[in-house]
């Protein structure tokens, strides 16, 4: 035991020695930028000197901060230096001069450094942060963002024809009139603008084909980054709005900035402690606004890094993949070859097996593919003076490697091997008895010295006909393998504008992985890695809850739900997917022709008390999911509620809906079970870290709960169980195959599922 405790105690004592030395480092790395600093700034104070214009100099560049925060030392707040560095960056004349530059160049050397003790700690640093916001450098973007989107959009035009009917057609879809309002330099963009371009840039990241174009991206990317700046002149407008004193617009526009930058300090801290949905939202939205706006690049950078796992892994292992692809072939075909001057003719059967194998590959998948069999003939073979009867066997291993990654699907040439064996049948001569004992005498003789090399061309015609089969046959699958994955997979993420910033394709010698993060700017993927997986799956999947609900506004965005009477099925309007407008419609007759069992037998009618409603989804984030211990948690973000209540309308805007599901293995199905009641909170309110409502909202919540409530006694609210389909494997020329559910887990923000084969 005191072993045990003197192990211990060393242990810790090199753990502080470590971090003490780390933090020496840090602080003489400090220490050194210091003296650079407080070197140039004591050469510059000299070469001002002390006249009024030195004087004016030293007030405008904030010296005497300067000289306090360096005093301070790693103790400094960089928020200060970086207002102090904000003033030589201004471009006021003589700050090109070689003195100013130096002090501007070591400040901004010595900020990243104090910044760089807030590594390990991204609130620290986003608070360090504040100080960053350059309203010159912002007050010219927005006209050249409008310039830039004018510029792409008329571009757009002329490649769709101005006035042609497809030009007409596409500016429908893309409702162009709401985004030709913004043309004009002396458009005031206010809320109702806002939405419309929410709208317009909806239909542009829409999963229609054509979008994929550059022309119809270039424009998208151009709406995406105006709109955003519109929101946060918007947002600046409205703080200015509400307050109190007057201020100069450069005054509030940092003092919004501030405000960003403290609610993210309070959201990572949060999110540290414990993730949620909405700390991650807050984490996004605000990571995307810095970006949009071009400010605080170390911060930016630091947060992208610590953000950046693969979000959406699956694996197969190799015996999934052989047992999917291998089965016989079996093929006939004509012979027509020359022999040693013979025409041979007749035909061939083959019969073989194929086979994959993976190999290792760190940047794409490797799979050999192998056809292991025999081919028999039956030929003739025309020699004047005679005709060769013969019957043949060739054996043959042809292989060809596949590189599969999402940049190119690439083949290496087939590398076959063929051994043929001949026996022959018959000889007889041709035109005539004359001298025919002799000369089919000859023929044998000469058959049977040519044997050997007869067989050898014989081998090595087969390996180049197999080789060209074999490389035909692959080419055409791969072919259109690779038409499938650019236009439905492909495609449909550019379109969306959610293509994975990072994709990678990877095997071993055993499996088959790939890894994608699915994230756009304004998103982010997880810090927490994926749980490593057991290794006797065969197929597999983890996705995060970020990779989710970071695709589901291009799904789910803006969409709304009403029903008018209790006999007609909900609609969806909006822009929602064909399928989901189908699974809608499908689960509404289910429900009309399945019996109410908890319905009097009687022949009493029963009075309904259905009444009629609206949901007007969330444009940004219309719905999350989270996997917390077991348990889905779902939270639909509601715009705009409307319902009858006492007869008469009533309307709510900004209130979510909270349900949460136990996630459990029923034999090869997946069941989720509903867990307490529905509950309802305001948008943006997390039940996790807030506390208060007000009275308001108390009064408002009640009422919610009870419609609620109300809804899900009928059976028509959310539903109790919900029963997944079993997996579906389906195979050519086979029954489709059921893989048996061996993995199931959920936690951490992660959801893993783990198949073997039967």
């Amino acid at each position: 035991m005191q072993q045990a405790f003197t192990r211990l105690i060393v242990a810790l004592l090199i753990a502080v020695w470590a971090s003490g030395n780390s933090s020496i480092g840090n602080a003489e790395s400090t220490s050194n930028e210091v003296s650079s600093l407080q070197a140039a700034l004591a050469d510059l104070d000299q070469w001002i000197g002390d006249e009024a214009n030195g004087q004016k100099w030293r007030k405008f560049l904030a010296t005497a901060a300067l000289q306090k925060q360096i005093a301070a030392g790693s103790g400094a707040d960089p928020a200060v230096v970086s207002q102090v560095l904000a003033k030589y960056r201004s471009g006021a004349l003589g700050l090109e001069k070689p003195r100013f530059v130096k002090v501007r160049q070591e400040i901004d050397q010595w900020l990243t450094a104090l910044r760089g003790q807030y590594a390990n700690d991204l609130a620290k640093m986003a608070w360090a942060s504040r100080g960053d916001y350059n309203p010159a450098a912002i007050a010219g973007r927005l006209p050249a963002l409008r310039t830039e989107l004018r510029t792409t959009a008329q571009q757009l035009e002329q490649k769709l024809g101005t006035s042609s009917e497809l030009a007409q057609g596409w500016k429908r879809y893309l409702k162009w009139e709401l985004l030709e309002l913004h043309f004009n330099d002396a458009v005031k963009v206010r809320g109702e603008s806002l939405a419309n371009l929410d709208v317009v840039l909806k239909r542009f990241r829409s999963n229609r084909p054509g979008l994929e174009h550059p022309a119809f991206l270039e424009t998208a990317a151009a709406l995406s980054s105006y709109r955003d700046m519109v929101a946060w002149h918007e947002k600046v407008r409205q703080v200015a709005k509400r307050s109190r004193k007057k201020r100069s617009l450069a005054s509030v526009e940092l003092r919004t900035y501030t405000m960003q930058l403290l609610g993210l300090k309070k959201a990572l801290t949060q999110h540290q402690e414990e993730a949620t949905v909405e700390t991650t939202r807050k984490i996004a939205e605000t990571l995307g606004l810095i970006e949009t706006l071009q400010q605080s690049p170390q911060l930016v950078a630091a947060m992208r890094k610590r953000y950046a796992q693969p979000n959406l892994l699956t694996s197969v292992s190799e015996e999934a993949i052989r047992q999917l692809a291998q089965r016989p072939v079996q093929d006939t075909q004509p012979v027509r070859d020359v022999i040693l001057g013979a025409q041979i003719r007749g035909t061939a059967v083959s019969t073989g097996f194929l086979t994959l194998e993976t190999f290792s590959a760190t940047d794409h998948i490797e799979i050999e593919a192998q056809i292991a069999g025999n081919i028999h003939s039956n030929t003739t073979g025309y020699k004047k003076p005679v005709v060769i009867t013969s019957q043949g066997n060739t054996s043959f291993v042809s292989t060809k490697r596949l590189l599969l990654s999402d940049g190119q699907f690439l083949l290496l040439p087939a590398c076959t091997s063929a051994n043929t064996k001949n026996q022959v049948c018959s000889i007889h001569k041709t035109g005539g008895q004359f001298a025919r004992q002799l000369i089919e005498r000859i023929a044998w003789k000469q058959v049977k010295k040519k044997k050997s090399q007869s067989q050898a061309i014989a081998s090595q015609h087969a390996e180049q006909k197999i080789s060209k089969k074999f490389n035909q046959q692959i080419g055409e699958a791969i072919s259109q393998a690779r038409q499938k994955y650019d236009e439905k997979v492909r495609a449909a993420l550019i379109r969306t504008g959610m293509f994975p910033q990072e994709l990678n394709f990877a095997s071993t010698d055993s499996s088959i992985h790939i890894e994608a993060r699915l994230a756009s700017y304004e998103q982010v993927s997880t810090d927490q890695a994926a749980v490593e997986l057991p290794s006797n799956n065969d197929f597999s999947i983890q996705i995060h809850e970020t990779a989710i609900n970071n695709f589901l506004p291009t799904l789910l965005g803006g969409l709304a739900v009403q029903q008018n009477s209790e006999d007609a099925p909900p609609q969806l309007t909006g822009n929602a997917l064909p399928w989901l407008k189908k699974l809608v419609k499908k689960k509404s007759e289910e429900r009309q022709t399945t019996p109410d069992a908890s319905s009097d037998e009687s022949d009493e009618e029963v009075a309904s008390d259905f009444k009629p409603f609206s949901i007007l989804l969330d444009h940004a984030y219309p719905l999350s999911v989270s996997f917390d211990g077991q348990q889905l948690n779902v939270r639909i973000r509601v715009a705009e509620m409307k319902t009858i209540e006492e007869g008469e309308e009533t309307i709510r805007t900004g209130w979510d809906f909270l349900v949460s599901y136990a996630i459990v293995q029923d034999g090869n199905q997946v069941t989720l079970n509903r867990v307490g009641e529905v509950e309802a909170f305001p948008t943006g309110f997390d039940p996790r870290w807030d506390a208060k409502l007000t009275s308001e909202q108390v009064a408002t919540r009640g009422a919610l709960t009870k419609i609620l409530k109300n809804r899900s006694k009928q059976g028509k609210g959310f539903p109790e169980k919900i029963v997944l389909p079993e997996l579906e494997i389906p195979r050519p020329e086979k029954a489709n195959l059921i893989p048996i559910l061996q993995h199931l887990e959920s936690g951490n923000g992660w959801l893993t599922i783990g198949y073997q084969l039967p």
